[in-house]
């Protein structure tokens, strides 16, 4: 508008100051304005590249407009120019409204300015002679006159441009319009050399000017063509250096990526490396060559690894010294194996030194501070922050937060405290972006990822996943020789094929033929507990049907195969697909392996085979560890009465009396001993055989009455014990009532010829922890000092009156009592 508001004041001003002007006829004033309009249009681009909205170009009118505004004079000269704008704008294109009148207010403006500076400086006439003195002013004045038009319509369309694509002005000016001064101090030239030779004939002026204007105007376009496809061959080019340099990139990200899916513990690693090392490369204001050494050591930061065994690259736990001194090579040989590879950015020094700290104890070459290349300081703590995030065969995954902590705890140890503070500014953002993407250690373990994957990566997923099944293979083979339970053994198997099928459910279910049901013995992954204690049902349950069989299920999930835990806090994921594996030794049915997912058609036939394959692996160490439960139960159990024995008994007191778990419980217990009253007469009378059934009768009751509240075990002979966890010295005694009355009301259907219908009784001495004790032995010997004062005292009750039923008599007698049992 500010534009347009001085081309409505220059064309008011053309009329009405008294500018100078010759007596001219009309025609020569219409043959002025039709060869401005007829050269108007043709016009020489200065910018095609740019869009419709940026190109600039210039007409071939100024030459017209200036010896119009030498012949005519200033008034007629902005007509003159209106005229020849008009038609530039018109044609061969028209213009958009607001660009047709920005350029004709433009064009009267600079009309107007030109003409003015050459009357002043050609003392105020229009007159141009030969002389020596005349023709240096009027040279003088058109130079002038010509820089003025250059300067007014040059900087207007330049502050047009700029305004529009944020450009500087004199970055645009220079671009595109100081290169075409030339060609105005050329056409004025010209004009001006036309008035002088031909001052009285207008005619002989535009005859002269046209040939003359005509053959800048095909210099022009010959010249802007030829840097037309000078400029588009740079950019094709650029183009093709930038899709070479991209397939440069890709083709390491590749091999990278391959090199990187073979270690199971480091997968995706370099992908999560590059994206924390590129943001703080960025935040600390690395570009160019340096921000493209971060992007591509963080993807060949560890390719050296080719030169570590992998038994230490796949070991499942931490490494020995001499393991950690193979893998401290890494660096060197990545170094070594890229060295022949002529890298346009610094990648080597990130590859080399991305293990040294910036106190100088890192490897291999030991150098400290500001001697380590910044790319590789940016490098190594990004490379801590992911591999602390991530989950290792020792180790859980840690939380950001503590990663956070490390790193910020070892600034000025093991890294550049500036690298450090870029690191905390941009860590958070960048995490929580990967996690909307499905990744990174925001995520949890079993998310989707939403991300968008390239055949390079899942190609990637593909090695990775064959790797971790052979690694998966050999540790099963390897934890399994070692493995004793069968829980412990059954936990590994499930969690390691768990770890094959991220976002599936593994279970073990443990067969039991004399029921003939399937119950869980471990479950890992998606809906963990709701399977924990989950059991087969009815007879057509897919899991019953597999181990009966002996035939692997693979299909639908049937709801009703099992009965599952009710898990009020949980949350359920319907699962879709199920497979499920028997597992037999040398035909024997052990259980079965049953993996759940929540996606259809998530298992093929070959993870059936691999499924099989693990479960004829493990089923031996599946069954010994069946076989040692029992064996274990066996030494820890009577054989007798299939309670504890004395030796669980004593391990089981001394580890309750353990003092850091006493303290760390707060725990308080009670020891009951207990002698039976009367059962010599039974060995005696009625033979070992009823005496050993008499026993275990004994031992269930004690075992029914004490439930869940304590453990029973022999302690030999007659004699039991029996512990009750948290019971103080009332919740003692009321258990030795209750014991008394169970056996009181025991009748071992006996009748002895000369005792009549035995009945048995039970002496009772108790201590609780701390108070009577704080060890196994001294809680023995209180509890049996107070139960033999018991046995004592019932001893010395009267026998029961004859008019007493013999089932309601006591026979507690002294003389029949059989020895204690030695201890």
């Amino acid at each position: 508008m500010f534009v347009f508001a001085l081309g409505i004041v220059a064309a008011i001003l053309s009329q009405k100051l008294p500018l100078p002007t010759h007596r001219n006829s009309p025609w020569e004033i219409a043959g002025f304005v039709a060869l401005g309009v007829l050269v108007g249009g043709k016009k020489v681009s200065l910018n095609s590249l740019r869009t419709n909205e940026e190109a600039v170009s210039m007409s071939l009118g100024f030459a017209v407009t200036f010896a119009s505004m030498l012949r005519l004079g200033p008034g007629l000269a902005v007509i003159i120019a209106v005229a020849s704008c008009l038609s530039s704008c018109v044609f061969p294109k028209r213009q958009r409204v607001h660009q047709l009148i920005f350029n004709v207010a433009l064009s009267a403006v600079e009309a107007l300015v030109g003409g003015l500076v050459f009357t002043l400086l050609n003392g105020g006439t229009l007159d141009m002679q030969l002389n020596f003195q005349n023709c240096l002013r009027t040279f003088l004045a058109v130079a002038c006159s010509s820089l003025s038009f250059f300067l007014v319509n040059t900087f207007g369309v330049a502050v047009m441009l700029a305004l529009f694509t944020g450009e500087k002005l004199l970055d645009v000016w220079k671009e595109n319009f100081k290169w075409t001064a030339p060609s105005y101090f050329a056409s004025a030239c010209v004009g001006g050399l036309a008035m002088l030779l031909f001052n009285g004939s207008a005619l002989a002026v535009l005859l002269f000017i046209l040939p003359v204007a005509y053959w800048v105007y095909q210099s022009f376009v010959t010249y802007i063509a030829r840097a037309e496809d000078r400029q588009r061959h740079i950019e094709e080019l650029q183009v093709k250096q930038a899709q070479l340099s991209d397939l440069y990139l890709a083709t390491i990200k590749s091999l990278a990526l391959a090199i990187d899916a073979k270690d199971q513990y480091t997968h995706q690693h370099i992908i999560r490396v590059q994206r924390y090392a590129v943001a703080v490369a960025i935040e600390m204001g690395l570009e160019g060559g340096d921000l493209e050494g971060v992007r591509t050591g963080a993807l060949l930061h560890d390719i050296g690894k080719l030169g570590v065994p992998e038994y230490v690259l796949l070991k499942p736990g931490p490494l020995t010294p001499e393991e950690y001194e193979k893998v401290k090579k890494h660096p060197e040989i990545g170094a070594a194996i890229l060295d022949p590879v002529e890298f346009p950015w610094p990648v080597l020094p990130v590859v080399r030194h991305h293990h040294e700290r910036w106190d100088g104890t890192g490897y291999p070459d030991g150098l400290a501070g500001e001697n380590i290349p910044l790319t590789a300081r940016i490098m190594a703590v990004a490379d801590v922050y992911d591999a602390v995030t991530s989950t290792r065969s020792y180790r859980q995954a840690w939380t950001h937060e503590r990663a956070v902590e490390l790193i910020r705890r070892e600034a000025g140890s093991h890294f550049d405290p500036v690298v450090v503070e870029s690191f905390l500014k941009v860590i958070d953002r960048v995490v929580n972006e990967m996690a909307s993407e499905g990744v990174g250690p925001l995520v949890l373990k079993h998310a989707v990822s939403t991300a968008v994957e390239s055949k390079a990566i899942q190609a990637a997923k593909h090695i990775s996943r064959a790797s971790t099944e052979l690694w998966a293979l050999y540790e099963v083979a390897q934890s399994l020789s070692s493995s004793l339970g069968i829980k412990h053994t059954a936990e590994l198997v499930v969690r390691k094929i768990e770890e094959i099928y991220p976002g599936a459910t593994c279970v073990f279910f443990l067969w039991d033929a004399d029921v003939r049901i399937l119950t869980a013995d471990s479950a890992f992954g998606v809906n963990r507990d709701f399977f924990v204690n989950a059991r087969t049902v009815g007879e057509e349950s897919p899991s019953l049907k597999a181990i009966e069989n002996n035939t692997p299920f693979f299909g639908a999930f049937d709801p009703a195969d099992l009965m599952l835990d009710s898990v009020a806090s949980g949350l359920w994921t319907p699962p879709k697909t199920a497979l499920i594996v028997p597992v037999c030794c040398e035909g024997r049915p052990i259980g079965t392996i049953n993996l759940y997912h929540p996606s259809e058609d998530a298992f093929s036939d070959y993870d059936r085979q691999l499924l099989e394959l693990i479960g004829e692996r493990a089923a031996s160490a599946l069954y010994n560890g069946i076989l040692f439960d029992r064996t274990r139960g066996d030494s820890l159990s009577d054989p007798l009465t299939g309670v504890y024995n004395l030796r669980f008994l004593t391990n089981h007191v001394d580890s309750l009396c353990d003092s850091d778990y006493a303290e760390a419980n707060e725990s308080v217990f009670a020891l009951l001993c207990l002698d039976l009253d009367s059962f010599k007469p039974i060995n005696d009378g009625f033979g070992h055989a009823k005496g050993d059934a008499v026993l275990r009768d004994a031992a269930r009751l004690f075992t029914e009455v004490v439930g869940t509240a304590g453990i029973v075990a022999r302690y030999g002979g007659d004699e039991f014990v029996v512990v009750l966890d948290g019971a103080n010295q009332a919740e003692a005694e009321e258990m030795t009532r209750r014991l008394q009355e169970a056996i009181e009301t025991y009748d071992p259907q006996l009748h002895h010829r000369r005792l009549g219908q035995l009945r048995l009784g039970v002496s009772v001495g108790s201590a609780c922890y701390p108070s009577d004790g704080k060890d196994c032995a001294s809680l023995l010997s209180a509890a049996d000092h107070r139960m033999y004062s018991m046995k004592t005292e019932r001893k010395l009750q009267p026998l029961a009156k004859p008019s007493e039923p013999a089932g309601e008599r006591e026979n507690v007698l002294p003389g029949l009592e059989r020895p204690r049992a030695g201890r």
